[in-house]
């Protein structure tokens, strides 16, 4: 079982929820083992296993969907994110072509077999005839739809077929989709085929997942070969790789440039991975060598996670999975409530995420008081999990949430703060939220065993004021997939360098205003694009929408994030961000990692960034921000030089897999006043 199991039941129990199911759901069901291949989990299992796990769990994974993938889904995946995400939504993720089982044999699971979806059909009808199991058929053609239905019927006499529906080569109305997904249901199926092909069926079945009484398995041209209007491969073709030159024979108009592409990218893409994990191999040894013992960690501070609501969230989820993987135990402490950007940009969670427990706390919605009710509740919950012996460490995050870390330290227990900024300077902030993140900075100052800093500034600020010693560990970034200018073409009518982009959080300290009083001022056609949502700070919002709304060449995106986000970055001609106050910006080195020429205000936070590879403007000063724009414009040859060095540079300055070593480190010292050099 590759996730969390969604609720697929229809008529549940007088008194049950959807999260009493999940967990039943969970704790009935056994994991089948997985490897990442490509970024996508596959699982390790054979015929004869999966038809038993199916057989035995089927009631459990109602209203889920099975993938069956082979080389062309797997490639596909590993280049589109949003593909991926519905490849490991799935319940079961198993390898119908032979190349994936090598890759997990070669992996040390010698065990590993095919699971291809024609085989899979059979083995499942006749297990059928004996359980009484009721089977729907959905996708293909009219004609092979009733080919394969004489055929079954032949093939297995007490197959119970309940329906078979061939969908019109067009998108569905939102009303067809509904009445078909009723029609579905009112057959009570126990499987539903799904014979669409990839990509298109696995993302039928991701949209469809708990909406349909039965399992959804997708199984291609499984429906063409049971029906035989196509032949499929004889098995030493099978066995030895080369099922899909077969294939590709007979259709090679159109299957000759797939299989062209995807074949030679899967073992492109599969040598650079063997290399990272290598890479990554060796680094686990090293870190299992100096660290023996297994560290459990809660995390506390962010919003929640997975998500982009900041750059706090960004950094707890790259520290919490990268730790897990090394082998330690880490628990995030969820915020309750939705997304600052709105409900819409929320991610499902479960329980589990990429080995990270997430614990969500509740709190007030919409309230001034939501942050302190979560970190004192966080904080209390945690701190009886340390004295139970559950954390050897807690590690605030943000100026806010360590206002309550002096509790923990009551007990004795190891606590690190990381300052990701000075947030009581924050124009969003009210005099009395200033005054309690204030108080939070001052508890981290006099409590925390060590305190993490992502800037020579904020080090200086902390010696000068408190006398105290910090550690500069800064963020990290990892090396970018570009994206062409597809959906922000379509979504904004945007171009590759036809666009300033301005991405960040929409509040005052970013300093927005002034690039808009500098853009409206200019000569040029090029477009600027300011994409990011607002964080307690709507009259600023509101106030942004209306001086925007007098100028047709600013386009303003909302919060964006996967594809639109990537292609945001890939294309920009230029990125500017104007704060008047930073942390250390993840747009920043997101930006620069795309290989974009970056102009920021002169703050430390941003100079000590982009050092010699980008430009500056005086903080808060538009004129010369107008001034430096105007020069970049009459000279895009300076943009250009600047761009060729950007994500070189970034890319070797920070790095995620240092920061997590450093931060491992950290946790380990018990003395506040030891070298600050890790």
């Amino acid at each position: 079982m590759l996730t969390d199991c969604a609720c697929g039941h229809v008529g549940l129990k007088r008194g049950w929820n959807i999260k009493t199911l999940k967990r039943e759901k969970e704790n009935q069901m056994e994991r089948l083992p997985y490897t990442e291949i490509l970024k996508t989990n596959i699982n390790v299992t054979n015929i004869d296993e999966a038809v038993e796990y199916i057989d035995k769990y089927l009631e459990q994974m109602r209203g889920e969907y099975i993938c069956i993938s082979n080389v062309h889904t797997t490639v596909t995946a590993y280049r589109d994110e949003e593909y991926r995400k519905v490849q490991n939504g799935s319940i079961l993720n198993m390898p119908d072509g032979k190349p994936l089982s090598i890759v997990q044999k070669l992996r040390g699971y010698t065990q590993a077999g095919r699971v291809p979806g024609p085989d899979l059909m059979p083995a499942i009808f006749k297990l059928s005839e004996k359980r009484g199991y009721r089977h729907y058929f959905y996708g293909s053609t009219p004609e092979t739809i009733e080919k394969l239905g004489i055929r079954l019927k032949e093939a297995y006499p007490r197959l119970q077929i309940v329906g078979m529906y061939s969908p019109p080569f067009r998108p569905m109305t939102v009303e067809e989709d509904a009445e078909i997904i009723e029609q579905i249901n009112e057959t009570k199926p126990d499987f539903i085929w799904v014979g669409l092909g990839a990509p298109k069926q696995e993302r039928w079945m991701a949209e469809h997942k708990g909406k349909v009484n039965g399992i959804m398995l997708g199984v291609g041209a499984g429906f063409d070969f049971h029906a035989g209007t196509v032949l499929r491969a004889p098995r030493w073709m099978q066995e030895v790789c080369m099922e899909w030159l077969w294939r590709m024979m007979q259709d090679p108009k159109r299957l000759f440039p797939r299989y062209l592409d995807t074949n030679f990218s899967f073992l492109y893409y599969l040598l650079k991975e063997s290399k990272k994990r290598k890479k990554a191999e060796k680094q686990v040894k090293k870190y299992k060598k100096a660290n023996r013992d297994r560290l459990k960690i809660a995390m506390i501070g962010h919003k929640r996670i997975p998500s982009r609501e900041g750059g706090v969230e960004i950094v707890v989820d790259e520290l919490s999975t990268r730790m897990v993987k090394l082998g330690h135990q880490v628990d995030a402490y969820n915020r309750s409530g939705y997304h600052v950007s709105g409900k819409k940009f929320d991610e499902k969670r479960g329980r589990i995420y990429e080995g990270v427990r997430l614990i969500t706390i509740p709190t007030f919605h919409n309230s001034s008081l939501n942050a302190v009710v979560y970190s004192f509740l966080a904080t209390i919950v945690a701190t009886a999990k340390a004295l139970a012996g559950g954390y050897d460490v807690l590690h605030y995050h943000a100026e806010g949430p360590c206002m309550m870390l002096w509790i923990p330290k009551l007990f004795g227990i190891h606590v690190v703060a990381t300052i990701h900024g000075l947030d009581w300077q924050r124009a969003k902030w009210g005099n009395f939220a200033s005054k309690m993140l204030k108080q939070g900075e001052k508890t981290a100052a006099r409590h925390a065993d060590e305190i993490i800093v992502l800037s020579k500034n904020v080090q200086e600020y902390f010696q000068e004021t408190y006398q105290r010693h910090t550690v500069y560990i800064p963020n990290g970034i990892s090396r970018p997939q570009h994206r062409e200018a597809d959906l922000i073409q379509e979504r904004f009518g945007l171009e590759k360098d036809g666009y300033i982009l301005f991405l960040a959080r929409i509040v005052p300290e970013k300093g927005l205003h002034y690039l808009i009083d500098a853009y409206r001022q200019l000569d040029t056609e090029k477009k600027l694009v300011i994409a990011g949502g607002c964080s307690h700070s709507q009259e600023y919002m509101d106030e942004i929408r209306r001086i925007c709304a007098t100028d047709h060449r600013i386009v303003l995106t909302g919060f964006v994030q996967g594809r639109e986000l990537e292609e945001l970055y890939s294309n920009a001609w230029l990125f500017v961000l104007p704060s008047d106050i930073e942390g250390m910006a993840i747009s920043l080195l997101e930006a620069m990692s795309y290989g974009n020429c970056c102009l920021v205000s002169d703050i430390p936070e941003n100079t000590e960034v982009i050092q010699q590879c980008g430009y500056t403007f005086r903080k808060s000063d538009t004129a010369d921000l107008k001034r430096v724009l105007e020069k970049l414009l009459e000279h895009p040859e300076m943009v250009q030089e600047k761009a060729e060095q950007s994500a070189d540079f970034i890319c070797s300055r920070y790095n995620w897999d240092d920061v997590v070593e450093r931060t491992l480190k950290l946790y380990r010292r018990k003395s506040k006043h030891e070298d600050t050099d890790c």
